[in-house]
């Protein structure tokens, strides 16, 4: 289920939904997504439905949020890093260190980007976060979470807070679904321990 509820996360921060029927396809897996994560976590379903009901945002309002001149750039790095003054200096910047490192865990989990995006573009961080629910026990991908994904998402945040758009329960939606697959790794980790000190 967790796998399913970050590709509809990352599909929606990729553009607004329309009225058209492949959006209210999006809709209703949605709605059918959020009733089972209701089950494991209230807050992420509720913030999750909320985004799905309260969505109203146009193209241009999304271009205007996201692209071209963006109020809040759907770029991680971008909210961390002072941008480089010379062309020169982008290469030894540190937000070029951070996604040469991005690549690198990509690479790692055979994921190497497409190269129509950045590396540390959100939407498709949370893909790969996808596409490796089933090894979220490998360090790599657990070093990818705790250093190069959750302290990037306070400037966001406080971002979509102050232009006050409903992405903000897509952001909770986002990082609820986050918590809760944490919390059941480290309950699995403790059971895995106490099974290893009951055989010892």
């Amino acid at each position: 289920m967790l796998q399913d509820v970050y590709t509809l996360i990352g599909d929606l921060w990729t553009g607004p939904l329309a009225s058209d029927t492949q959006n209210a396809d999006i809709r209703r897996d949605g709605a059918a997504l959020a009733k089972q994560l209701k089950a494991v976590d209230k807050e992420g379903a509720s913030a999750l439905s909320d985004f799905l009901d309260q969505h109203d945002v146009s193209e241009e309002a999304y271009v205007d949020l996201f692209e071209l001149d963006p109020q809040c750039p759907l770029y991680l790095g971008h909210h961390r890093f002072d941008e480089p003054k010379t062309c020169a200096g982008a290469a030894v910047s540190d937000r070029n260190a951070y996604m040469i490192d991005l690549v690198g865990v990509y690479r790692h989990f055979g994921r190497a980007p497409n190269g129509k995006e950045l590396p540390d573009y959100l939407p498709l961080m949370i893909d790969f976060l996808s596409m490796t629910t089933d090894a979220k026990d490998d360090p790599i991908r657990q070093k990818f979470v705790d250093e190069f994904f959750l302290p990037f998402l306070p400037p966001i945040r406080t971002r979509l807070e102050k232009l006050e758009t409903p992405y903000l329960h897509l952001f909770d939606a986002m990082e609820r679904v986050i918590e809760v697959e944490r919390q059941t790794q480290s309950l699995s980790q403790n059971n895995d321990r106490e099974v290893e000190e009951d055989v010892g």
